[in-house]
C-alpha cells in the first residue's frame, strides 16, 4: 500500500472519530474529502478495503448530529423551505417513473443519487449553525479544488483534460464548473478568512484556474464571466472597491494561464450556433433541443432518465449522433431541457420552481446583509455567483447529477435561517470589523445572546457582534425540566468574553 493511501485511511479514521468525539462538522468535511479524493479513481486507491467511503462518512456524521445534538444549535426547520417540498416532491415523481422508464438500470441511478442528495442536504443544514462552520465548509470545499487543479497541473499533456477523477466529475464540462465555484468560494476566503486563509486561497487559486483553462470547455467560461459580474452586484457598497480590484488581478491571472487553443475555441461562441464548416460552433445542440421538444410531446410524463440519449436515434440525423456503429447516440445539453423531457412537465416544474426559490432568497438575503460588515455580506455575493455559475451551465450542459448544486441550495438555506434569528447584524459606522484581521485580545466584548426551547432543555448561542463567529464560541446547554418551558426565566445581569 502507498503512502498516499495510508494517508488517507488515517485521515478518514481521524475525521470519523472526531465527529464522534467532538463535533459533526468533522464527519461533514469527511465526506467531502472523500467526494474529491474518490479512492477508486485514483491508482493509490486500488489496494484500500472496499468500502463505500462516501456512504460511511455520511453514516458517521448522522451518528454524530444524534450524540452531539446539545451541541449543535437548531437554526430553522428544513421544511420551512419550500425547495425541499420541490426536491421530495421530484424524487416521489421518479419514483413513480420507474414503472415506464425506458431504462429501468439508469433510472434507479438517478433516483439513488437524489435520495443521496437529500441527506446530504439535511446534513449541511443540521451541522452548519454558525458562520464559523460556514467558513469550515468553505475550506474543505476549496481544499478539493485544489486537489483537482493539482491534478490537472500535474498530468495535463494537452488537448482537452478530463481525467481529474473525484467522485463528483463526469466530464470536463462538469469539472469545469466544480472548478469555477472553488473559484468564488475561494474569494470569501480571502475576503474574511485569517491570515492564513489568504495565503492558502493566493497558492492554490492559480491551479484552480488552470485546472479550469485545461478542460477548454466554453460553457465554464460563460459561467464563470457571468458569476463575475454577479459577484459584483451582488457586494455591498462597503467591499466594492476591494472586491473590484480582485476581479481585475483574477482577470489578469486567468489571461497569464490561457493560452492560443484556449481562445481559439472560445472564439466559436461568436457564431453563436451557426454552421461554420470546420469549427464546432455547437449547432448540433440547438438541433437536439428543437428534436428535444418531439421527444416531449410524444410523452408529457417523461421518458425517465436518459431518455434523450436512447430516443435520439429515432429523432436525429446520423451525423448529429455520436460513438461507435450501432451503439450511437446524442445526450441532451441542456439541463432544462433533460427534466422536460425524461421527467415530463413536473420535472422541468421543479427546475424553474427551485431556480425562482433560489432568486426570492438570494434577495432577500441581499436586503438583510447590505447595510453590514459582517462574514454574510461577504458570503452572499460568493453563493448568489456560484448559484448563478450552476444555472448559467444549466444552458449548455446536462447537470442533473451536480452534487455541488445541491451542497450550496443548503448553505443558502443556513444562510436565511441565521439571517432571520438575527446572527447578521446591522454594524453602525462607528463598529466596523476589519474582516480577517487580528481579533483583540483583551476587553470585553459585546455578545448577542439568543435561547431557543428544546423539549426540556435550552441551548444560549453567543456569537460576537463583530460580524463573526469568534474561536471562543460557546454553547450553554442547561436543564430547565424543574420549570415549564413556556415560563422558563433567566437572569444574566453580566456577560464578558475574552477573546483569544
Amino acid at each position: 500500500m502507498s503512502v498516499t493511501g495510508i494517508a488517507f485511511l488515517i485521515a478518514f479514521a481521524a475525521g470519523c472519530v472526531l465527529a464522534l468525539g467532538r463535533h459533526p462538522i468533522y464527519g461533514l468535511v469527511t465526506y467531502i474529502g472523500v467526494f474529491y479524493l474518490d479512492p477508486y479513481s485514483r491508482w493509490w486507491g486500488e489496494p484500500l478495503p472496499n468500502l463505500r467511503w462516501s456512504l460511511l462518512a455520511a453514516v458517521v456524521t448522522l451518528a454524530a448530529v444524534q450524540i452531539h445534538r446539545t451541541k449543535v444549535l437548531t437554526h430553522g426547520k428544513l421544511f420551512g423551505h419550500s425547495v425541499i417540498k420541490w426536491l421530495l416532491v421530484l424524487v416521489a415523481w421518479m419514483l413513480i417513473q420507474l414503472s415506464w422508464a425506458i431504462n429501468f438500470d439508469e433510472h434507479l441511478d438517478l433516483l439513488t443519487y437524489y435520495a443521496k442528495f437529500l441527506v446530504i442536504i439535511y446534513l449541511i443544514y443540521r451541522v452548519i449553525d454558525s458562520e464559523e462552520k460556514l467558513l469550515i465548509f468553505l475550506r474543505a470545499h476549496v481544499a478539493g479544488c485544489f486537489v483537482l487543479g493539482w491534478t490537472a497541473y500535474t498530468q495535463y499533456e494537452g488537448g482537452r483534460f478530463e481525467d481529474f477523477g473525484g467522485a463528483g466529475g463526469g466530464d470536463a464540462n462538469s469539472f469545469a464548473l466544480q472548478l469555477v465555484t472553488g473559484i468564488f468560494a475561494a474569494s470569501a476566503l480571502f475576503l474574511a478568512g485569517k491570515k492564513w486563509d489568504k495565503l492558502a486561497v493566493f497558492l492554490s487559486v492559480p491551479f484552480i484556474v488552470n485546472g479550469v483553462v485545461t478542460t477548454v470547455s466554453r460553457s465554464a467560461f460563460l459561467a464563470v464571466s457571468t458569476g463575475g459580474l454577479i459577484y459584483n452586484c451582488f457586494t455591498p457598497k462597503p467591499y466594492r472597491r476591494r472586491v473590484g480590484l480582485l476581479s481585475l488581478l483574477a482577470i489578469a491571472l486567468f489571461l497569464i494561464l490561457t493560452n492560443p487553443i484556449y481562445w481559439a475555441r472560445m472564439d466559436s461562441l461568436k457564431s453563436a450556433g451557426e454552421d461554420v464548416e470546420g469549427v464546432d460552433t455547437g449547432s448540433g445542440r440547438l438541433v437536439v433541443i428543437e428534436k428535444q421538444w418531439d421527444m416531449f410531446k410524444a410523452n408529457p410524463l417523461g421518458h425517465g432518465h436518459r431518455g434523450t440519449a436512447y430516443l435520439s436515434p429515432a429523432y436525429l440525423a446520423d451525423h448529429h449522433l455520436t460513438g461507435p456503429a450501432g451503439n450511437r447516440g446524442r445526450s441532451s445539453h441542456n439541463t432544462f431541457m433533460t427534466m422536460l423531457v425524461e421527467h415530463g412537465l413536473i420535472g422541468a416544474a421543479v427546475y424553474v420552481a427551485i431556480v425562482l426559490w433560489m432568486i426570492r432568497s438570494l434577495r432577500a438575503l441581499w436586503r438583510r446583509v447590505r447595510g453590514t460588515d459582517g462574514f454574510f455580506a461577504v458570503l452572499v455575493p460568493t453563493v448568489a455567483a456560484i448559484l448563478g455559475c450552476v444555472t448559467i451551465g444549466d444552458m449548455f450542459v446536462d447537470y442533473v447529477k451536480l452534487e455541488v448544486r445541491l451542497w450550496f441550495i443548503a448553505i443558502l438555506m443556513v444562510m436565511v435561517d441565521l439571517s432571520r434569528k438575527g446572527t447578521v447584524e446591522t454594524l453602525s459606522s462607528g463598529d466596523k470589523p476589519s474582516l480577517g484581521s487580528r481579533r483583540p485580545r483583551r476587553g470585553p466584548t459585546k455578545v448577542a445572546l439568543k435561547a431557543q426551547a428544546l423539549n426540556h432543555k435550552s441551548q444560549i448561542g453567543i456569537r460576537g457582534r463583530n460580524g463573526h463567529s469568534n474561536p471562543g464560541d460557546c454553547t450553554l446547554a442547561f436543564d430547565i425540566t424543574k420549570y415549564p418551558p413556556d415560563d422558563c426565566r433567566i437572569d444574566m445581569t453580566r456577560v464578558r468574553a475574552r477573546l483569544d
